[in-house]
């Protein structure tokens, strides 16, 4: 009788090892990509509720016959959700394209982190370097298809009737593609999509951080001109902010649209400095020029200059320049010879080039069809000018901040080899050879553990000066 064991037999322990082992816990796909389809499109529409509930129940207590529901609250966020995806509307029946870019970059990561969590669901680990391209398609097509889908049925809901309408087909082509970009930059990581630019020349890549670099520099140049220019006329600011918004009603809205419009302003500002200028209607400002005419009674307008730039007002182009010299003197220690660095730094002024003027087209827009239309930050002159800012003086500080023939490897050589290389190896000392050489091997050890006999004779036992054997 065979006794009975736990051990499977053979060929079944070689099937079990040739079958892939599942992932256990790894959730289906359908909830996954249903709480990518629904869940940033839901938060958007909740947010869009409450603000609109908070004004409408602010100015309620202010403006006589105001009566604030849930109804109005829940038809108002319709198209405050198209607003924050940047869906141009019509506002009895004038067109509003001046569209907020906070809520814009709130939605945007709000879908890129949803997104992001999705791939790492289906199949992301934590330290799993392994591209996921499988995952990446079906979770930006999920997310792009779904905000498309809602954009259109949203439009569809307003109406000529009503306050607000919007073109259907343009809100399902905007909102998808702001979806499907953001989601597909919170899968990029995970899903390996980064380590694509591994593949590019070492020039293309230094030129891309060069150009994120000015792009950034160039930004955060506005938002600094901005706020000086705010702390510079905050009498003004506030005098335009109590005239039209006295109550608690209308300052909360007036808050939040000002807010909402604060990345339109720093590219105005961004755009200010760099020589093209922002213009609002016929009233237009640069470094240069001023030309004078109606604004918007809204705090942040009231910030563009009206009086003639003063003599000094040409100092504002030494911050694009300096920027240039940035990036020039960045990318000067990556490589050796002229032409390489000349890709590098063309390359980056490309890059920083289309951002900005990206963002200058985003950030514009028509305002009515009064004195106020159209609000512009010209994008193709913005980005020729940044395309020169970065690239003249880049090229010269590239050229010129590390001699040609050398690189930022070669510059520090003493340092590197002392951290790197070892002292060398102390040569062996040979050792010397035994004085009794043609004794048989006993002997020598038997030599080795006696001590030599001072008076030169043996022990009991040795060979004599006439060559007997002493007993």
């Amino acid at each position: 009788m065979t006794a009975p064991t736990d051990n499977p037999p053979r060929r079944g322990r070689r099937a079990a090892a040739a079958a892939p082992a599942r992932p256990t816990g790894t959730p289906a796909w359908l909830p996954v990509l249903a709480r990518v389809a629904l869940l940033a499109p839901a938060v958007c529409y909740g947010v869009a509720v409450v603000v609109a509930g908070v004004v409408a129940a602010l100015a309620s207590g202010t403006t006589p016959g105001g009566e604030p529901g849930l109804g109005q609250a829940l038809a108002v966020a319709i198209p405050l959700w198209l607003v924050a995806h940047l869906v141009p509307l019509q506002v009895t029946g004038v067109p509003l394209g001046v569209l907020p870019l906070t809520p814009a970059i709130l939605l945007a990561v709000l879908v890129a982190g949803v997104a992001r969590g999705a791939v790492r669901r289906l199949g992301a680990r934590p330290g799993d370097s392994r591209p996921l391209h499988g995952v990446l398609v079906p979770v930006v097509a999920t997310a792009a298809a779904a905000h498309a889908v809602i954009g259109v049925l949203a439009a569809a809901l307003l109406t000529p009737e009503n306050v607000v309408d919007a073109s259907p087909g343009l809100a399902g082509v905007t909102c998808g593609v702001l979806a499907g970009l953001a989601a597909l930059g919170g899968v990029a990581g995970p899903c390996g999509v980064l380590t694509l630019t591994r593949r590019l020349p070492s020039w293309a890549r230094h030129g891309l951080r060069g150009g994120l670099l000015a792009t950034a520099g160039l930004l955060t140049a506005g938002a600094a001109l901005l706020l000086a220019a705010l702390f510079a006329d905050v009498a003004g600011v506030r005098g335009v902010f109590l005239g039209i918004a006295p109550e608690a009603g209308s300052g909360a809205g007036l808050t939040l649209l000002t807010a909402a419009y604060l990345p339109n302003a720093v590219v105005a500002a961004t755009g200010w400095l760099i020589g093209p200028g922002v213009s609002i209607g016929a009233a237009s400002a640069t470094p240069m020029a001023i030309t004078s005419g109606l604004l918007p009674p809204i705090p942040l307008a009231a910030l563009l200059p009206q009086s003639p730039p003063p003599t000094w007002a040409g100092l504002a182009f030494a911050v694009p320049l300096a920027v240039g010299s940035l990036v020039g003197w960045r990318l000067a220690p990556t490589a050796p010879d002229a032409p390489t660095r000349v890709r590098s730094v063309l390359v980056a002024a490309v890059t920083a080039a289309v951002l900005v003027g990206l963002a200058a087209a985003l950030s514009g827009g028509r305002l009515g069809a009064g004195p106020f239309d159209p609000v512009s930050v010209p994008p193709g002159p913005v980005t020729l000018a940044v395309l020169g800012w970065v690239l003249v003086p880049g090229l010269v500080v590239a050229l010129l901040a590390v001699p040609i023939g050398t690189s930022g490897a070669a510059a520090r050589p003493v340092r590197r080899r002392a951290r790197t290389t070892a002292p060398p190896p102390t040569p062996a000392v040979p050792a010397e050879p035994a004085e009794v050489t043609d004794a048989p091997s006993g002997d020598v050890e038997e030599a080795s553990d006696e001590e030599p006999d001072p008076a030169g004779t043996g022990g009991d036992e040795g060979v004599g000066p006439g060559g007997g054997v002493r007993g």
